[in-house]
């Protein structure tokens, strides 16, 4: 007889293939797709918006049970008398994965769960608590109806799944029933809700049972809120804990991205002692491979190459005619405008680029010219550190005239002041910068498998998939010596024979225009060495000793083509050691490690 599968719940606002902002979205999606033989795994998310583009790919079965009753919008900030909420579940199976989409069916429930902008400021707060409130209903009616359906083990990502979490602990043990509990802190964003919040989202005073170092415990949610201040600092006393802290300490275990972020964040900020015991990390992932790359950049964009480049068809393109077409044609005809969900953001977008012939929703100015090409993605935020590459700009065209600087940047609706500066910042270097903002997936691959070098140069950073996708395209990076960057980058001035880029510190100008032109320069020497000419001749010799950085420089002359080992050492480092199939066997261990938890 085959053993009864556990079934695992997965509570998150991004999943990749249903809606996905940066690299969160394709943690719980990949972890899911390579142990979903061993478990029944079902994703709870709001619908933010989706269903229907998603009814064009996958069908979605509407359950039976509604969610249905009325709430005193106050609670959220608003000024609105007490209105009605009406909440639906769509269930589809994706990849052997069951997926439920939190839908509204009223007006107000559709304007907090369908808000397509996943972290709209102005609707994150209903978002959470409608998603709250359908979770606990459904609950109460799988135990009184679906017994069987009850989830072994939850397994939350982020902040957002918290106080949801907490409402349906609260409903099992009412009916003394329980469930084990996993909570993966991808970014610490310190959310505070006062307890009238909770109680707003459907927590009432039923007391849950917590894991602490001694065993389990009741505890009401005043008292949870009481614990959580025990372990503040004298600054937080006053506060009400961050969602973040509460949801560490709820739940039987905690785990972050890196071991990096563990020590120096997650403990330190989200419990110390009460959770110290219960703490673990556990990698990101990335199944980019390099060949498929390569090879779905030239089915794509091939033909348009030949045309645009005047390449006859029967000469196979170069790296450097698919730089010279994405810098001096493709960024100026986009197949279609970056993905952008925020009206907001639109609007903004839509201001600035009139008149700036380097800012626009869609197509920018190409270049007049290719050149050393350094590109940049992620989200807009303070801690991506974009400001550091803007001041290193000067002095990399000073050293390197022809370089490029190419952002691939998401906007949000809490990056409108960033969106405007960077609009004038991008005006003053006309031959060097360009901008597209949103998700630019029809040239994605192509930037990364045609340029030189990617930076992150982020001011704290819990894991960083971006570095493994571009360490996948075979691309040099230059990061922050920063949280889980320093677990998956390996400084080539240290470590010669395995080196994947350049470690710096944040915030530093300076080091990461080094770096660049470094890099740069090696890619140069190493297309010199690939035509066989001495690595001691006038022209080649010259370029070494531009080289800033005296470790790199003697690496060089030791070997005129360690660009291209770089370049072998990334991909192999994630074959290696990040390919999803790898860093999710310990998450089938830490699963393990839950169950055999006594209640």
């Amino acid at each position: 007889m085959n053993k009864e599968k556990d079934k695992i719940w997965i509570f998150t606002f991004e999943y990749a293939g249903i809606v996905k902002v940066g690299g969160l979205g394709e943690v719980p999606a990949n972890q899911a797709k390579h142990i979903n033989k061993d478990y029944e795994i079902t994703v709870f998310i709001p619908s933010h918006g989706q269903l229907n583009n998603l009814r064009e790919i996958h069908d979605w079965e509407k359950l039976s049970f509604n969610c249905v009753g009325q709430i005193n919008p106050s609670i959220l900030g608003l000024s609105d008398p007490i209105s009605y909420y009406h909440i639906s579940f769509y269930k589809s199976k994706i990849n052997n994965v069951n997926i439920v989409l939190l839908v509204g069916e009223n007006y107000f429930a559709s304007k907090f769960l369908d808000d397509s902008a996943v972290y709209n400021p102005d609707t994150l707060n209903g978002k959470i608590c409608l998603f709250s409130i359908g979770m606990r209903s459904l609950v109460s009616h799988m135990i009184e109806d679906q017994k069987e359906n009850v989830p072994d083990i939850i397994h939350l990502h982020d902040y957002h799944a918290v106080i949801p979490f907490i409402g349906i602990k609260q409903e099992l043990i009412n009916n003394g029933l329980d469930v084990h509990s996993l909570i993966t802190i991808h970014l610490l964003t310190w959310p505070r809700h006062s307890i009238e919040f909770y109680y707003g989202c459907g927590i009432d005073k039923t007391p849950i049972k917590i894991l602490l170092e001694n065993g389990y415990k009741l505890f009401s949610i005043d008292e949870i809120f009481n614990l959580c201040k025990t372990s503040s600092s004298y600054d937080e006393i006053n506060q009400p804990p961050t969602v973040e802290k509460i949801g560490a300490v709820i739940c039987d275990l905690v785990t972050t991205v890196s071991q990096s972020y563990l020590i120096s964040d997650i403990i330190l900020n989200c419990g110390n002692h009460l959770i110290e015991f219960k703490s673990d990390f556990l990698w990101d992932g990335c199944d980019w491979d390099y060949d498929e790359i390569k090879l779905e950049v030239l089915r794509k964009h091939g033909e348009d190459m030949h045309k645009v480049l005047d390449i006859p068809h029967e000469i196979d393109l170069t790296f450097s005619d698919m730089k010279r077409y994405l810098l001096t044609h493709k960024i100026a005809h986009l197949a279609r405008s970056p993905l952008i969900r925020s009206e907001k953001v639109l609007k903004v977008i839509s201001e600035i680029s009139n008149g700036n012939q380097f800012i626009k929703n869609g197509n920018i100015k190409a270049f007049n010219e290719p050149g050393p090409l350094v590109i940049t993605t992620g989200r807009i935020s303070h801690q991506k550190g974009f400001e550091t590459i803007f001041e290193a700009i000067p002095e990399v065209i000073q050293a390197i005239p022809t370089a490029k600087f190419l952002f691939m940047i998401l906007p949000t609706d809490y990056s409108l002041e960033e969106i405007k500066s960077y609009s004038h910042i991008v005006k003053r270097y006309p031959d060097n910068l360009r901008i597209i903002f949103g998700v630019a997936k029809d040239i994605f691959y192509l930037a990364h498998i045609s340029a030189d070098v990617y930076c992150a140069l982020s001011r704290w950073e819990p894991f960083g998939i971006i570095a493994l996708e571009a360490m996948a395209s075979k691309l040099p990076i230059i990061a922050t010596r920063v949280g889980g960057f320093q677990e998956t980058i390996i400084d080539i001035r240290n470590s010669p024979e395995i080196g994947t880029g350049i470690l710096i510190d944040k915030d530093n100008p300076s080091q990461f225009a080094n770096a660049l032109i470094s890099l740069f320069l090696l890619s140069e020497i190493a297309k010199k060495a690939k035509l066989k000419e001495s690595i001691y001749e006038t022209e080649v010799l010259n370029l070494v000793n531009q080289i800033p950085d005296e470790i790199i420089k003697s690496l060089v002359l030791l070997d005129p083509d360690v660009y291209q080992k770089i370049k072998e050492n990334c991909y192999k480092r994630v074959e290696n050691n990040f390919r999803w199939s790898i860093v999710s066997k310990k998450l089938r261990e830490l699963y393990t490690r839950i169950r055999d938890l006594d209640k």
